[in-house]
C-alpha cells in the first residue's frame, strides 16, 4: 500500500519540470568546478559543496510538492511572519551569528548549515500569502470597482512595503526588486481595472524616460546630485555600469566578464578550458563560465532551457483550477524571468552589477533552495491538477 502511495506520488509528478532541473544540476556543478580552477579559492571544493546542496534540494523539493494546495495556503502567514521577523532579527544579531559579508548584513552563519540567507525565502513566503490575500479578496469582491481594487492593492502594498524596506536597508536592493515585479504581475492577473495599471506602469516609464534624458542631455545632475543619495557600494556598481571606460577599479568585474563572454565566441574555447579571471567566478559570473567554455551555442542553449522552465511554469498557473495555484504560478514566472534578465544582463554588461544569482546554476544554498522550494510548489500544483482531472474522468465514466 505504502508502495504504490509513493509510485502514485512520482508519478503524478511533472516529468518535464524534474527533467530540466535535473539538467541544470549537471551544468551548475559542471562549471562550477571549472570556474573554481582558476586556483585563488585554496583547497575549497565549490562543486563538491553544491552536489551536497542540490542533494538536500532534491529533498525540499519533494516534501513541499507532497504537500496539497490547500496546505500551502494555510502556510501562508506562519511562514510569512517567521521569515520577516528573521529578517528583523539580522539587524540585531551579533556578527558570530550574522557576519557583514561585502558591505551587506543578510545571511545568517548557522554551524553545519552554513549561510542562510531569509529574505531569500521571505520572496517565497510573500508569494504566497499575496496569491492567498487575492484570491480571498477576489471571493468576496465579485464585481469589480475602482474602490475594491484599490483596497486590494492596499492589501497588498501593505504585507509587501514594511519587509522591503528592512531588506533595502541590508541592503539588498535586488531582492526587493524582486519582490515588487512578483506582486506587480500577480495584481494584474488578479483583473484590477485597466487604468489602475495604466497608473502604476506610466509612472515608472515617466521616471525611466527622466533619467535616461538626464542622462544624455544633464548628466551632471546624473552623477553630481542622484548618485550620491545611493549608498557607497551602489554607487560604485551604478557608475562602473555608466561609464566603465573610466572607472576600471568599479567595472573591474563587468570588463573582465565581457572579455570572458566574448572570447568564447560561436562555440567556446571548449569546456574546462576557460582561462579568464573574474573574482568570484563561481557564484553570480557563473554565466561567463558558460559563454567563455561553450560560446553563444551553449549559452543559448542555457537560456532555452530556463525559457522551457518558465513556459511550464506559466502553463502549469493557466491549467490551475484555483486561482490561488495560478496567482502562485505567475509570480515564480515573473519573479524567475527578471532574476535571469537581470543576472545574464549583468555578466554581458547590459545591466548594473547586483548581488542577484542565476537560478539553479550559480553556487549557493539559499538561492538553490529557494529555488527548490518554488519548483516543489509548481509541482505541487501540477500534481493537484493532474488528480483533479484524473477524478472527473473517472466520475464522468461512472456516469456512463
Amino acid at each position: 500500500m505504502n508502495t504504490n502511495t509513493k509510485s502514485n506520488f512520482f508519478n503524478r509528478l511533472d516529468g518535464f519540470i524534474l527533467f530540466i532541473i535535473f539538467i541544470f544540476f549537471i551544468l551548475s556543478l559542471l562549471f562550477i568546478y571549472s570556474s573554481q580552477r582558476t586556483g585563488e579559492y585554496g583547497a575549497q571544493n565549490f562543486a563538491m559543496k553544491q552536489a551536497i546542496n542540490y542533494m538536500i534540494g532534491f529533498v525540499i523539493l519533494f516534501l513541499i510538492a507532497k504537500l496539497d494546495i490547500d496546505q500551502i495556503q494555510r502556510l501562508a502567514w506562519p511562514a510569512y511572519i517567521t521569515l520577516f521577523l528573521s529578517i528583523i532579527a539580522l539587524k540585531f544579531s551579533p556578527a558570530r551569528i550574522a557576519p557583514v559579508i561585502l558591505g551587506a548584513k543578510r545571511w545568517y552563519s548557522i554551524p553545519l548549515l552554513g549561510s542562510i540567507q531569509p529574505s531569500e525565502y521571505f520572496k517565497i513566503a510573500l508569494i504566497i500569502l499575496v496569491a492567498s490575500i487575492i484570491t480571498k479578496h477576489n471571493s468576496t469582491y465579485t464585481v469589480k470597482t475602482v474602490k475594491s481594487d484599490l483596497l486590494l492593492v492596499g492589501k497588498v502594498f501593505l504585507v509587501t512595503i514594511p519587509p522591503s524596506i528592512v531588506v533595502y536597508i541590508q541592503p539588498d536592493t535586488g531582492m526587493v526588486f524582486l519582490y515588487f515585479i512578483a506582486i506587480v504581475s500577480m495584481l494584474y492577473l488578479s483583473g484590477i481595472q485597466k487604468k489602475l495599471v495604466a497608473v502604476f506602469l506610466i509612472v515608472p516609464m515617466i521616471l525611466v524616460g527622466i533619467l535616461v534624458y538626464l542622462y544624455y542631455y544633464q548628466p551632471d545632475i546624473i552623477y553630481k546630485q542622484l548618485i550620491p543619495l545611493l549608498s557607497p557600494h551602489q554607487q560604485q556598481r551604478i557608475i562602473g555600469w555608466l561609464n566603465p571606460a573610466g572607472n576600471s577599479n568599479d567595472a573591474y568585474q563587468t570588463q573582465r566578464s565581457l572579455l570572458a563572454v566574448g572570447s568564447g565566441e560561436t562555440f567556446g574555447k571548449g569546456l574546462l578550458k576557460g582561462n579568464v579571471y573574474i573574482p568570484e567566478k563561481h557564484t553570480d559570473f557563473i554565466f561567463s563560465t558558460v559563454a567563455e567554455e561553450t560560446g553563444f551555442f551553449g549559452a543559448s542553449i542555457v537560456i532555452i532551457l530556463f525559457f522551457l522552465l518558465i513556459y511550464r511554469i506559466i502553463g502549469t498557473g493557466h491549467e490551475s483550477e484555483t486561482g490561488f495555484g495560478a496567482y502562485i504560478c505567475v509570480g515564480i514566472s515573473f519573479s524567475l524571468t527578471v532574476q535571469i534578465f537581470q543576472n545574464i544582463g549583468m555578466v554581458v554588461g547590459l545591466m548594473p552589477v547586483k548581488g542577484i544569482s542565476l537560478p539553479f546554476l550559480t553556487y549557493g544554498g539559499s538561492s538553490l533552495f529557494s529555488n527548490m522550494i518554488s519548483m516543489g510548489i509548481v509541482l505541487s500544483i501540477r500534481k493537484t491538477l493532474g488528480l483533479y482531472m484524473f477524478k472527473n474522468k473517472k466520475v464522468h465514466q461512472e456516469e456512463l
